[in-house]
């Protein structure tokens, strides 16, 4: 419990000056969640009350139906023009998103309801001149389209919103295939566009290849480029075997001047018998073998009849015959040679003057070669360009045969039977969610809007003031334990184990021991406004140190409403007023209270006058005769701003238990009359709360309300 000074330090602003407290109040999530529970009517209502209307709305809108027809769009055909390339490539995205732009056109749109007679259709046409009547019914279908498209594949959705389920499929049906036969037209008219141009192009590139060829052959055949298989020019193809020939030719022009020199020398040491060539000659050979056969028969006749002997004669005129033969032979071999030898250089010479003459015409026929290369080149490209030409002319063709669209109707739009527009279950769900978000707004809006106080330490650090106790709400006219009660102060008596009566015990130790220098003895109960519970404070208190031993009396001081009077249910014959006008004394007019050691000084009943009965000095002269006589006065004030009575009151007490109502009294309010008190030097011992939420923040919580309710026996 806070022991700190009654006399609570104050700003030196004045307490009129609210602008004082901005920013000393402390927001947590406790108190936010404290704000919502305390509020929670203003959230209910304005989440049933948007709700209803969320609801509302949905059920009263014209029902909208959506339909969706299903078209792949494939954007890959190959051009008849693009050559080298026989795979087919996935669709460039960038040509589907195109095609969608395509499908949402105004040109799509106005065929469509062209179509369909939407012109003419209430629904899209609407009302104005008939002249613009399509022009409107194109602008409604493009605001009733719906094109969705998946990002992982090519399959894309077109919708149309119609009132009419059956109208909404019809058009969207009619959309999609007016779609797809504008793509397989536009194919049409390009494979068209293409083959023509193919055609031209490939007569001119006809032409060229002709005149590239005549050109070729014309230059040829005046340059003497040979047209063969083989590379090179005519004298090219010449000099090769041309050399090839000379050198033959001097190999054996030379093989037969070595014969001859070798047959001269041999015939200039030895005669002809020496001569290689004569030696190898057959003929010579021969005609040896007979001379020799013959002198070998010339010897065994002269041998045997002597070299006179006719047949030995004879022989030797033989062999005489064969030398003169042999001889003649030598001497034709000889000039076989030396002819052979002029025959090989003559062949010799003129195949080299031949191959002079060639090598004479290679650079001319070099210059040739490389004009005649430069035109076949240019033919054998015109000719390659005429050949994919044909094959592209050839596959236009056939693209124009077939004409496949760019897009299909994978699946035909279905009459929906469930409305897309208005969905009654997400208005409801967000009309509640709306209303919600309001009415936390709501309640976050009224609480910082609103400056009561709430929480112990608003009364410590925004009035300065020492926090006393919180007092729980107890429910009025209810049943408690089966017992009906309709005061707290007689809860107080019936079930003095409760944690209403344990909190006026926590002001009286409070009270008991406060540091003063004086105890205070006399202690007036006062509040701001009416309706905080201070006489059922005051009456609880009393009680409470009664029930403790004490010797109490307390003062029913507002005359205007003799609230103790009301809440004990019961009437007197002399009371207050008669006691200060002097009629009676103190003694005759206190009555005992049902609890032992409390007495009471009441008010007959609501008085209004004009006379100052508490400033006349009876009052202070009353006080000081029950100091004497009892341990404790306790004084009912009235409400300290608006009734005069209260500064009187305060000014002549020990001490001012100030009491404040939980979250409604307003804290200027309290500021207004703790600067009243401080006028008229009242000294205030400390607030206490009353009619506290045993929820709230100020009783500890759910949690800890619920740990210490089962503490006290209730």
């Amino acid at each position: 419990m806070n022991r700190h000074s009654p006399q609570a330090e104050h700003d030196d602003a004045s307490r009129f000056d609210q602008s004082r407290h901005l920013g000393r109040r402390a927001v947590t999530l406790r108190s936010v969640g404290d704000a919502i529970r305390r509020r929670w009517i203003i959230v209910v209502a304005c989440a049933l009350t948007v709700f209803a209307i969320a609801l509302g709305t949905a059920l009263m809108l014209t029902p909208k139906y959506d339909a969706f027809a299903k078209v792949r769009i494939t954007p890959n055909a190959a051009s008849p023009l693009d050559f080298g390339n026989g795979t087919e490539q996935p669709a460039d995205q960038t040509a589907v998103n195109t095609e969608v732009q395509v499908i949402g056109s105004r040109n799509t749109a106005r065929q469509v309801v062209t179509q369909l007679d939407l012109n003419r259709d209430p629904e899209f046409a609407g009302e104005g001149p008939a002249g613009t009547a399509i022009e409107r019914a194109t602008s409604n279908v493009l605001d009733s389209l719906k094109i969705n498209r998946d990002e992982k594949s090519y399959l894309v959705h077109i919708g149309i919103r119609s009132v009419d389920p059956t109208k909404a499929a019809k058009i969207a049906n009619t959309y999609a295939s007016t779609y797809v036969a504008g793509t397989a037209d536009n194919l049409m008219g390009t494979a068209a566009k293409q083959s023509t141009s193919i055609q031209n192009r490939l007569r001119e590139l006809g032409a060229e290849v002709q005149a590239a060829d005549a050109r070729l052959a014309a230059y040829r055949a005046q340059s003497g480029i040979s047209q063969t298989g083989q590379a090179g020019t005519i004298t090219d193809q010449q000099i090769a075997p041309l050399s090839m020939q000379l050198a033959t030719a001097e190999s054996e022009a030379a093989a037969a001047r070595s014969a001859l020199s070798v047959a001269e020398r041999q015939s200039a040491t030895g005669g002809t018998d020496a001569i290689s060539a004569v030696l190898s000659s057959s003929v010579i050979a021969d005609l040896r073998r007979q001379r020799t056969e013959a002198e070998k028969r010339r010897a065994e006749l002269s041998a045997r009849y002597g070299p006179r002997y006719p047949l030995s004669v004879q022989i030797a005129q033989q062999i005489e015959s064969l030398d003169e033969q042999i001889k003649q032979e030598a001497q034709r071999v000889v000039g076989g040679l030396r002819s052979q030898a002029l025959s090989a250089e003559a062949r010799a010479n003129s195949l080299r003057g031949r191959l002079n003459t060639l090598q004479r015409g290679v650079a001319r026929d070099d210059q040739a070669s490389v004009m005649a290369g430069s035109l076949e080149r240019d033919a054998e490209a015109k000719r390659t360009a005429y050949t994919r030409l044909a094959q592209a002319a050839q596959q236009s063709t056939q693209a124009q045969r077939v004409s496949a669209p760019q897009a299909s109707i994978v699946e035909n739009a279905t009459v929906p039977t469930r409305p897309t527009f208005p969905k009654v279950k997400a208005f409801a769900a967000a009309g509640l969610l709306i209303g919600i978000v309001v009415g936390l707004g709501a309640v976050l809006l009224s609480e910082g809007l609103s400056s009561t106080i709430r929480k112990p330490e608003d009364i410590e650090t925004l009035l300065g003031l020492s926090f006393v106790a919180s007092i729980p709400r107890l429910p009025g006219r209810s049943r408690l334990r089966g017992k009906r009660t309709s005061n707290p102060a007689r809860t107080l008596v019936s079930k003095p184990m409760t944690v209403y009566a344990e909190a006026y015990r926590a002001v009286r130790s409070f009270i008991a021991t406060a540091d003063q220098a004086e105890p205070a003895r006399v202690i007036a109960l006062a509040s701001t406004l009416p309706g905080e519970g201070k006489t059922t404070s005051s009456l609880s208190l009393a009680r409470v140190m009664a029930m403790s031993g004490d010797r109490v009396l307390l003062i029913d001081c507002d005359v205007r409403r003799a609230g103790v009077l009301r809440a004990l249910d019961r009437t007197v014959e002399t009371g207050l007023t008669d006691v200060l006008e002097g009629r009676t004394t103190m003694a005759k007019a206190v009555v005992r209270d049902e609890v032992e050691g409390l007495d009471m000084l009441l008010v007959q009943g609501s008085l209004f006058t004009p006379t100052d009965l508490f400033g006349s000095g009876r009052m202070e002269a009353m006080l000081a005769e029950a100091r004497a006589a009892y341990d404790y006065v306790i004084l009912d004030t009235p409400p300290l701003l608006g009734i005069a009575d209260a500064r009187t009151l305060v000014g002549l007490a020990d001490a001012v238990m100030l009491v404040i109502k939980w979250n409604a009294t307003p804290i200027a309010a309290v500021d207004a009359a703790l600067a009243g008190l401080e006028h008229g030097q009242g000294h205030v011992l400390g607030a206490v709360m009353t009619m506290v939420d045993h929820r709230s923040e100020a009783m500890g919580g759910l949690y800890y309300s619920a740990r210490y309710s089962s503490y006290y026996n209730e």
